[in-house]
Formats: structure tokens, sequence, C-alpha cells
């Protein structure tokens, strides 16, 4: 279900592709969601840019926005908290109090003008933390609001290493950051931003033990390179297979969230 004079077309449901009496319109037809997505402003290997979250974030947003109807999509966050990527020149970290003030000043104004429920998703592993511990503080402040945030880093990562095995792809290739997925995303999202002659391998092992280890101190630990698998042999079928599973349980949990 839309809005009268409104369906989920892109410039209809992106706040910042909208003007404001298009918002105002949408809002008074029901429109009451929005969805925020927090992103990073961080190395991505030697041949993705430094917005590869913020493109996929984007994406993710307008996917889970269409299957949920009736909402709206907020400026994605950037910067985030990303410390564990500062061994690496470009990238901006975020502290996780400002993320915290970031986000304050999101809800006050969508509360202001008139939104009832917000949704927030990381495309960026390093704001799942600190987004579970603001997030009762974000609940107690804005009472009038319904705001539910998705926190569960290692079961999102579970599931996107079940796509992949499926697809027939090692794990290991998959590894989480700059690696087949995420490049295989960018194939399909902004093929123009990939630099194929740099594409190369980095820390092919066994990830799942080493997360903590990493956020605690740094990439540099297990990758000179800052790619955690090897995107070698992406191609945009698998990126589109991906950002389709992972929007489609997105938004599921959204909806099981109510």
């Amino acid at each position: 279900m839309t809005a009268k004079g409104f369906s989920d077309d892109r410039d209809e449901i992106v706040m910042q592709d909208m003007a404001w009496p298009e918002i105002s319109k949408a809002i008074e037809g029901g429109f009451k969601t929005v969805i925020i997505m927090l992103s990073s402003v961080e190395q991505h290997g030697p041949h993705l840019p430094l917005n590869t979250d913020s493109i996929i974030a984007d994406e993710l947003a307008q996917r889970v926005a269409r299957r949920l109807g009736h909402t709206l999509i907020a400026p994605t966050i950037r910067p985030g908290c990303s410390g564990h990527h500062l061994c690496l020149p470009g990238t901006i970290s975020l502290r996780p109090q400002v993320l915290l003030d970031i986000l304050r000043d999101y809800c006050s104004s969508l509360a202001r003008h008139g939104f009832k429920k917000i949704i927030l998703i990381s495309s960026h592993g390093g704001n799942f933390s600190p987004l579970k511990t603001f997030s009762p503080t974000l609940v107690r402040e804005f009472s009038r609001l319904q705001i539910i945030h998705y926190g569960d880093l290692s079961g999102y990562m579970d599931l996107w290493e079940k796509e992949v095995i499926r697809l027939g792809i090692k794990p290991e290739k998959a590894g989480g950051h700059a690696c087949l997925g995420e490049t295989s995303e960018i194939h399909r999202l902004k093929p123009e931003a990939v630099r194929e002659h740099r594409i190369e391998p980095g820390f092919t092992g066994p990830i799942k033990g080493l997360r903590s280890k990493v956020f605690r101190e740094g990439v540099q630990v297990i990758t000179k390179n800052g790619v955690i698998g090897d995107p070698r042999g992406s191609t945009p079928e698998i990126g589109e297979a991906l950002l389709e599973k992972m929007s489609t349980h997105l938004a599921e949990w959204v909806k099981q969230e109510g």
C-alpha cells in the first residue's frame, strides 16, 4: 500500500531526493515509518572506494522500504565508528558519543515532523556495538517514537555465509570486508568504482574467532592490504543474490519486531 499520489519509486521514498511538500504529503498519507541506515567512511582494500558501506546501505534501505511499504528513507549516516580501520589512510571514525548525538538529532527532527516509527540498521559491523549500547537511551528519551534497531551482527554474518555457500563460494573468499561478496555488490551497484587492476586477496583464514580481536586491535593484526577474504571472481550476479537475500532478511526482521 502507498499514500495517494505516491508509489514506492526511488524519488518518492528517499527523503534527500524529495522536496518538503512531497515529504509532508507522504506523512499525511500514512508514511509514518522511516529507515535510518548507519554506514562508514573507511578503507575497503586497494580496489574499493571508502564509501563502499554507504553505497550498500543506500541500496539495502530502498529494498527494505519497498518491501515494508509506507516507509521513507532518511539520509544515511556516514561516517561511523571505524577505529579498527584507522591503520589505513582515508578512514574517518566517529567517537561513539558523537554517533549517539547524531542519532539524537535525527530522532528529534523526525519526531517533530510526525514520524512514529524509526528503524535503525547498520551496513558496517563497527556500528553494531555502539548501536546496541545506545538503543535503550534513544528509546527512553524519545518515548513518542517506536525505535527498533537491528543488532545481531553474528546472525547477519552467519546468514551471509550461508548464502555464500549456497552460491558455491568458499566462505573464506567472502570474509566480510572488501571481499568477494562486497566487491560483487559494488560490481552490481556501481561497477565503475571497482579498481579491477588492484583486486587482490587479503586474509583468507577463518574469521569467526578473530572478529573481536580485529575490533579491539585493528585490521592490521590479520591483513596488510585491508582485505578480509578474496575478491577475485566477484560478479554482479553474486552481488545481486547477496543484496536480495540480506534485504529480504532485514525486511522480515522489521515485520517480526512490529
